[in-house]
């Protein structure tokens, strides 16, 4: 006769983090198939139709056309989504980082200049944020690779994110398997 007996198994379940682009530009074309391959559910939103289209961004999840001014009319963030700011010629950039502030995700990065990144953060401070609120923005966007291109700003602003959901994940860590560190599930078979 046989006997059954029961086994256990560990494996370790990380939910896939979203990132949430605001502009839907030529940096957003190379940035949001190359977020899909390293694991990030994908969002893209601007407000031209003509951008914030689905066919021009098959690997999103979801690709939404609305006002950036009311971005919650269209979008619910949540603090644990990761947000990237590279609106057209950094037209709504203020606008958009206001609205995340008031509620700020794991990862907020901006894309501009040093004098560009000043001025928004001023404006920013006459609203009433303060250094500590503007000190959690990641401007200029990106790990420092002298990037060019818009292909190779990509591989800055998804270095830069891929190295924050690292150390998240890390400080994060409690419990779990003893012998790897990592957190883990017990599964029946």
């Amino acid at each position: 006769s046989c006997t059954r007996t029961q086994s256990w198994f560990s494996i370790r379940l990380t939910p896939q983090a979203r990132a949430v682009i605001f502009g839907a530009g030529h940096i957003a074309a190379e940035l949001a198939p190359l977020l899909k391959q390293v694991d990030f559910q994908v969002t893209v939103f601007d407000d031209r139709p003509e951008y914030a289209d689905k066919l021009r961004f098959p690997t999103a999840n979801e690709v939404i056309c609305g006002s950036y001014e009311e971005i919650g009319g269209k979008l619910c963030l949540d603090k644990e989504d990761y947000a990237v700011v590279i609106t057209e010629g950094h037209r709504h950039d203020f606008v958009v980082e206001r609205q995340l502030l008031a509620h700020p995700p794991a990862y907020l990065g901006v894309i501009g200049s040093q004098t560009k990144t000043a001025a928004v953060n001023q404006r920013l401070l006459d609203c009433g944020f303060s250094e500590a609120d503007l000190a959690q923005v990641h401007a200029p966007i990106g790990t420092k690779i002298k990037a060019v291109t818009p292909a190779e700003i990509a591989v800055s602003i998804a270095g830069e994110m891929i190295l924050v959901r690292a150390e998240r994940r890390e400080s994060q860590k409690s419990g779990g398997c003893p012998m790897s560190g990592s957190q883990s599930r017990d599964l029946l078979p």
